[in-house]
Order: structure tokens, then sequence, then C-alpha cells
């Protein structure tokens, strides 16, 4: 008991200094960013002292369970300059939050625990400077606040570097734990979470997030995957160059890639890059014919980080879940998924050059190109062929030849399902300077568009989501 005292008023004592240091620098001139970044990056090592120091997990989270207190008072009352922060940003708070769970829960894995706060204490750190100072390239988090691709990329780079480091030192990991693969993965999945944060909750996310992976990927996972994720990291970063995915895009890349490429083995390998690689090719294809009907959909072109999770997040899931299980049939739902998204793809993209007027698919009446719902004989033979193609391509990679008229199916019958869903529920709006449908909140000639049929909640990227959830499902039972 008299270690874990001495413990703690090293705690305060330690806390204390980095505090004043902060305070002095912002009161003699250095800007408030700074400041906050001197306290919130000296706090953060004190992650090594809470877990070297102390013998009780109970008494070592008594300083940062008071330091959520002490920051909700001083943010509530704004009595630090150094720590200011808008009235609805609680990132103060919640970083000593996110502290005190993991020092609680991870206190048998040091390793994980202690890495788990050097992302959010290094790597957000360095996302937020580099992004003040030569964010160039922004992009809109889930939440409305924009972030920065520069920013970003150094948020993984200094996560890398210092779980690493942090991986190295501390105890706690298997014996046979790749070190450097896990660190690459814990960064990638840091990065992803510092993306989507807002309103300063990045500061729960990010060391959750991180600590959460080094907890649980076991060794037999962590080379997969973190090959996996630099493979996406590269793919993405390469596709935002060409222009094929917008910054947060690249996120949801990450966020796809890194679970197939590195859990669903050649075939699963082969289907993702079949899928994107077509897909992102015909979006280019035909765009002087094809530019007055995609003016009317909600998104096009270059892929966001909710067009990417909506055709592949359910790919994603499938593959997390066969390399957790083992179970064959999440790799025929990954085909699934995938074979769906691409003839709903194909179909689009496709359809719209049908010499004749598409059809309504629940009255088959003719409509005009690009209405959401419509399918023309055209786009029934795209849809038909980009499922082949993923098809087989990932018989080519390995899968069973026999397999592949099933996933045909499956693609086909997810694209139906899309049609299905844009023709009955999904959200399409209205405009009455122009008398057309769109799938836009608002209109090309620059007027709000009225709610017309379907649920405003149910966009075009939800209803790609069940789209593949249809084809993963159908291809399941194959």
């Amino acid at each position: 008991m008299n270690q874990d005292v001495q413990a703690l008023l090293w705690s305060y004592g330690y806390i204390g200094v980095c505090v004043a240091a902060g305070e002095s620098a912002v009161r003699l001139g250095l800007s408030r960013d700074l400041s906050r970044k001197i306290i919130h990056v000296s706090v953060g090592f004190w992650i090594f002292g809470a877990l070297l120091l102390f013998q009780n997990p109970a008494l070592a989270v008594v300083p940062s369970v008071t330091a959520v207190a002490a920051n909700w008072l001083i943010h509530r009352e704004r009595l630090l300059k150094s720590v200011e922060a808008e009235p609805d940003n609680l990132g103060t708070v919640w970083f000593p939050v996110a502290f005190s769970l993991l020092v609680w829960l991870a206190w048998d894995k040091p390793a994980a625990a202690a890495g788990g706060v050097m992302a959010m204490a290094v790597g957000d750190a360095l996302a937020s400077l580099v992004g003040r100072r030569f964010g160039h390239h922004r992009y809109e988090t889930l939440g409305g606040e924009h972030k920065s691709l520069e920013g970003s990329l150094a948020m993984l780079v200094g996560t890398f570097v210092a779980v690493l480091g942090t991986l190295t030192w501390m105890p706690g990991l298997a014996p046979d734990m790749p070190k450097v693969p896990l660190a690459l993965l814990c960064a990638v999945v840091a990065t992803c979470a510092e993306a989507l944060g807002t309103k300063g909750r990045d500061n729960l996310w990010v060391p959750l997030a991180a600590g959460i992976v080094l907890y649980l990927v076991p060794p037999a996972l962590a080379s997969g995957l973190g090959v996996g994720a630099g493979v996406a990291l590269l793919i993405g970063v390469f596709s935002w160059a060409r222009g094929s995915l917008s910054p947060s895009g690249v996120l949801g890349a990450l966020l796809i890639g890194t679970p197939v490429f590195g859990l669903a083995g050649p075939v699963g390998v082969a289907a993702l890059l079949g899928f994107f690689i077509s897909s992102s090719a015909l979006s280019k294809a035909f765009r002087t014919r094809k530019a007055g009907v995609e003016e009317e959909y909600a998104k096009t072109g270059t892929r966001d980080l909710g067009q990417a999770m909506a055709n592949g997040g359910v790919a994603a899931l499938a593959a997390v879940l066969l390399g957790v299980t083992g179970d064959e049939r999440y790799a025929l739902a990954m085909l699934g998924a995938l074979v769906a998204a691409n003839a709903d793809t194909w179909a689009t993209e496709l359809g719209v050059l049908s010499r004749s007027p598409p059809r309504l698919l629940t009255t088959l009446r003719p409509v005009a190109p690009g209405t959401s719902g419509a399918v023309s004989g055209i786009g029934l033979l795209a849809a038909t062929a980009g499922a082949a193609f993923v098809g087989l391509v990932a018989a080519l990679a390995g899968a069973r030849w026999s397999l592949v008229p099933w996933l045909v199916l499956a693609g086909v019958v997810g694209s139906l399902v899309d049609s299905f869903l844009g023709a009955t529920v999904q959200d399409v709006r209205w405009c009455d300077a122009c008398g057309r449908e769109t799938e836009r909140r608002v209109h090309r000639c620059g007027q709000p568009a009225r709610p017309h049929r379907g649920f405003s909640w149910l966009g075009n990227d939800t209803v790609n989501v069940v789209a593949t959830v249809a084809g993963a499902l159908l291809a399941f039972w194959a």
C-alpha cells in the first residue's frame, strides 16, 4: 500500500506540472492549440507511470478518474486558457475516461493499455498539428466536421511508431505475437477512429479502439490483418491520387480492405480488387453520355466513405466472421456481397446508356433514365455481366467453379433488390423548378428538392447495404 500511496503522490505531482507548463506556455504567448498539445502529450505519457508504479489497478485509476471530474469543471467554468475548447467539445474529459478504462480493463496486458493511450497522446497530437499546418485535402466526417488527409496520414505514422515502441518495451503480449503487423493494424484502426470522431469524442474512441485491437487480436490473425491494413492503405492512397476515392473514401478502403485482404485469402483479395477496379473504371467511362442522368444521383464519380462502406461493408463483416470462426460459408457471404455490389454498379453505370427508356420495376411503365427503381434490358445484362465478372475472378483465384452460377444469381438478385427498394421506399425528391425526380436534397439547379416518395432516412447508401445483404444471404447457403 505504501508503494501505491507514493505512486498517487507522483501522479498528482506529474499531472500538476504538465498542466502548469501548458498554462504558462499560453500566457507567455504560445498558441492555445500548441499549449493544449503539450498537456495532451505529456499527460498521456503518464500511462507508463500508472502501469509500472502502482500495484493495485483500483488505485491506479484514481488520478485519471479525478481528472475526469476536474476537467469537466475546468471546461464548464472556463478556468484554464490552455485547455479551452468549444462548449460542446468534451475532449479533455473523454481522454481521462479512456485512460481509466484501459488501465482498469487491460491491467493484465500493460502493452495493450499503454499502446491505446499512446495512439491518442502521440498519433492524435500529430494529426492535429499537421492537419492545421499542412491540411489541404479536406474531407467531411460522419458528424459533419472537417479533417484533412494529411492529418490522418500523420496520425497513422505517429501511431505506428509510438505503438511499435510501446509493444517492444512493455510486457503483456504473447511471445509469438508479430509486433510490426500488430502496430500497423492498430495504427490503421486508430486513424479511422480519429477521422470519424466529432466534438472531441475521438479522445474516447481512438485509445479504446487501439487498446481493443492490441488486447483482443490473437497472434494467428495479427500478421494477416497487419498486411491487409498496409495493402489497403497503399491502394486507398493511390486511388485517391487517381480521383477514384475522396479523402474519406480512403478511410472506407481501409475499413473494408483490412479484413478482406487480411483474412479472406487470395479469393477475397481477387474478388474485392475485381469489384473495385472494374466499378471505378466504369464510373469514368462514357462520362459525356451519362452526364445528364448522373446529375440526378445523390452520389457519383469519386467514391466517399459512405459509398465505400455501403458497397463493401457487408463483405468486410463477412471476412471478419470468416477469420474468427473459420466457417467457409462466410467466405461465400463475402463473395455474395461483392457480386451484388458489382452487379448493381455495372447496371447503374451501363444501364443509363440504353437507347430505349427504362421501366419502373414495380409497374413496368416507362420512366426517365436515372429514375430510382428503373430497370432496362441493357441494365439487366450489365448486372449479370458484373456479377459474372467477380465470380469468374474469384474462381480463377481458387474458388470452386461450380459456385459461379450461384454467385451470378446472388448478384442479380441483389441488384433487383436495390431496384425494388428504389422504386418503393428509397428517399426520392422532386424539384418543382425543373419538374424532375432526383435523389439530391438540393437539385442541380440550386433549388431545394422536396420529399416526393419513400422514407427520408432511406438514402441510396442504405439501399446499397440492403442489396449487398441480400446477395450475401443468398450466397451463404450456396
